[in-house]
C-alpha cells in the first residue's frame, strides 16, 4: 500500500513539473519570437538601404568566431575567435542600422532630459526610526536625501525632513537642495556634489553660515550675490564673515565640467 502511495505521488509531481514547464514554455517562446522579429526587421532595413553587401562578412566572421570558439585552447582557435570578433564589429560599425539605433537612443535620451527637467524627481525620506534588531555589529542603514544619478533633475522635498550629510555625484541635470525645510546639527554640515554638466542651486536660511569650495572647467557661480560670471579651469573658494565662529554651519563642496552654482539666502 504504501509503495503504491510512494508511486502516486511520484507521478504527481512529474505532472506539476509538467505544468510548470507548459506554464513558462510560451514566455520563452515570446521571447525569441521577438528577438527572430526584431532581427529581421533589422536585416530588412539594412538591406532596404545598403543592399545585401553585409551578409556575407557578418557569416565568415560569424564562423570564424564558431569555430574559433570550439578551439579556443589552441593558438588557431584563439587567433580566428578574436579575428572574428573584432571583424565583425568592425563590419556592425560600417552598417546603417546601426546608426539609425544610436540616432534613435540619442532621441530618447533628449527627450527623457526634457521631461525630466519639467518633472524633476523628488526624494521623499522619512525620519529615522530604531531598529529594535539588536545585531552584534552596532550598525544600522541611514536614509541619503540624494541620489546618484546618470541624467534628470532632483530636489529636496517640500516638507520638513531630516538632516543628513548630502555626497552624490550627477551626470546632467539640474539638483536643488533647500536647506529651509531640516533643523541642522550644531557641527559643520557638509554637501559634497561632483557632476558633468547643470545647474546646482542651494538654499540657505538666514543665521546658518557657509563656506564654498567649488571648482569647475567652464561655468558661473553666485554666492550670496557676488557673482563670478566667467571660470574656466577655476577653483574658488569663499566662506561668510561668521565661519569659524558659528555653530550651526555648512561646507559646499561642488566639483562640475560644464554649469551654474548658486548659493543664497531664503
Amino acid at each position: 500500500m504504501s509503495i503504491r502511495l510512494f508511486y502516486y505521488i511520484q507521478i504527481a509531481g512529474n505532472l506539476r513539473k509538467a505544468d510548470d514547464i507548459l506554464m513558462f514554455a510560451p514566455f520563452k517562446t515570446d521571447k525569441y519570437s521577438w528577438i527572430l522579429i526584431t532581427g529581421l526587421f533589422l536585416i530588412v532595413i539594412q538591406t532596404s538601404f545598403g543592399g545585401w553587401g553585409f551578409l556575407f562578412p557578418c557569416i565568415l566572421f560569424g564562423v570564424m568566431i564558431h569555430y574559433g570558439n570550439k578551439r579556443r585552447k589552441t593558438g588557431k582557435g584563439k587567433f580566428l575567435f578574436w579575428f572574428g570578433v573584432i571583424g565583425l564589429v568592425f563590419t556592425a560599425l560600417n552598417l546603417i542600422v546601426l546608426k539609425f539605433i544610436i540616432i534613435a537612443l540619442f532621441i530618447i535620451f533628449i527627450i527623457h532630459f526634457i521631461q525630466s527637467k519639467k518633472h524633476p524627481k523628488r526624494i521623499i525620506p522619512g525620519f529615522n526610526e530604531k531598529s529594535d534588531n539588536d545585531g552584534s555589529t552596532g550598525v544600522e542603514a541611514v536614509p541619503v536625501l540624494l541620489k546618484n544619478k546618470w541624467f534628470g533633475n532632483q530636489e529636496t522635498p517640500h516638507q520638513n525632513y531630516e538632516w543628513q550629510d548630502i555626497n552624490i555625484q550627477t551626470g546632467a541635470g539640474d539638483t536643488l537642495i533647500d536647506l529651509s525645510h531640516t533643523i541642522l546639527p550644531k557641527r559643520e554640515s557638509v554637501i559634497f556634489i561632483r557632476h558633468f554638466a547643470g545647474r546646482v542651486r542651494i538654499l540657505v536660511p538666514y543665521g546658518v553660515e557657509v563656506a564654498l569650495r567649488y571648482s569647475v572647467v567652464a561655468g558661473q557661480a553666485d554666492f550670496f550675490d557676488h557673482r563670478e560670471p566667467r571660470l574656466i579651469n577655476e577653483s574658488i573658494a569663499f566662506q561668510t564673515n561668521g565661519y569659524d565662529q558659528a555653530e550651526q554651519k555648512v561646507k559646499v563642496i561642488v566639483s562640475a565640467i560644464a554649469g551654474n552654482l548658486e548659493v543664497r539666502r531664503i
